[in-house]
């Protein structure tokens, strides 16, 4: 009996160690002129990078507010996940990319310009990263994801900057609504210290002044119906159009009716979209699920 077991555990350690064939690097650092410091960041490199001379796509996988750059590598797994997706042929070999997305930023620059993580993103770490690694620098072999804020952060730049991403997956997205504030009322405090921040003080329509400018919902309303480029258009890059949107959100989770009211605010506009409620709740056991989810999707893409 116990040489059973001892044997069903070395076929364990065999599996999960072959399994786990990429390189993982949460050490580095990329210096930013604009952030005044050096920012962190971890790699997920598909085995064999070393070994050749061949370009990948690139996926940029943001964190969770309170996170930072290792968690998607300590617990959300990306090693195993993305190494047996590879592994089995589920995927192609990519890179991925997890930046840190500091606590006070969003993912944007805030109202005062004391972070300017945005500007930080396309001046100085994609081009550093893509110069770096060997990465095939163009919109079909780039894509966007993350989770929670990191979710929100994807959908922000994949709206924003449509031109440099193929694919966006957006996990538990903290798309976040804010009501007006009406006259002699308070704001909660817990909402205040951040939300001043990264939007502002409160304007005369009783919202954070640049609240309107960085939400999601507003982004889409102020949009004209969305028609999709033509072929033409998207062979001449004269009009890219919106990356392919998935946005994934359990259905215990307490951002679910951010993400479904704005299901309908896309559905208005006409935006093309895939919308995924899991059993689940705003939690790694549902990222984990999430980004293999996320790996086929965005590989999909990738061979497409």
């Amino acid at each position: 009996m116990r040489k059973f077991t001892f044997f069903l555990t070395l076929i364990f350690l065999v599996v999960t160690a072959s399994a786990q064939k990429g390189i993982v690097d949460c050490s580095q650092l990329v210096k930013s002129d604009i952030l005044k410091r050096e920012i962190s960041y971890s790699v997920y490199l598909p085995e064999g990078y070393n070994e050749s001379n061949r370009h990948y796509p690139v996926l940029y996988l943001l964190h969770g507010m309170w996170g930072n750059y290792s968690d998607w590598v300590t617990l959300g797994e990306v090693n195993r996940i993305a190494s047996e997706l590879i592994t089995n042929g589920d995927i192609p070999e990519m890179i991925v990319i997890m930046p840190d997305g500091l606590t006070d930023a969003f993912y944007v620059n805030n109202y005062d310009n004391s972070i300017r993580w945005e500007d930080f993103f396309y001046k100085e770490f994609i081009p550093s990263i893509e110069k770096k690694y060997r990465i095939l620098g163009n919109r079909n072999n780039r894509a966007i994801a993350g989770l929670s804020m990191g979710g929100y952060g994807a959908l922000y730049h994949a709206i924003k900057h449509s031109a440099m991403y193929k694919n966006c997956y957006a996990l538990s997205a903290a798309v976040i609504e804010v009501e007006p504030i009406k006259e002699g009322q308070k704001q909660a405090e817990n909402n205040k210290a951040i939300q001043a921040k990264i939007w502002g003080p409160i304007n005369a329509e009783g919202l954070p002044e640049n609240y309107k400018k960085y939400s999601i919902q507003e982004t889409i309303k102020a949009m004209e119906s969305y028609k999709t480029p033509s072929a033409y258009e998207v062979m001449t890059g004269s009009n890219f159009g919106l990356p392919a949107i998935t946005l994934d959100c359990g259905d215990d989770d307490f951002l679910l009716n951010q993400n479904m009211n704005l299901v309908r605010i896309m559905k208005e506009k006409q935006v093309p979209f895939e919308f995924r409620v899991r059993e689940g709740s705003h939690t790694w056991e549902y990222w984990r699920t999430g980004l293999e989810l996320a790996l086929k999707t965005i590989g999909h893409s990738f061979r497409n």
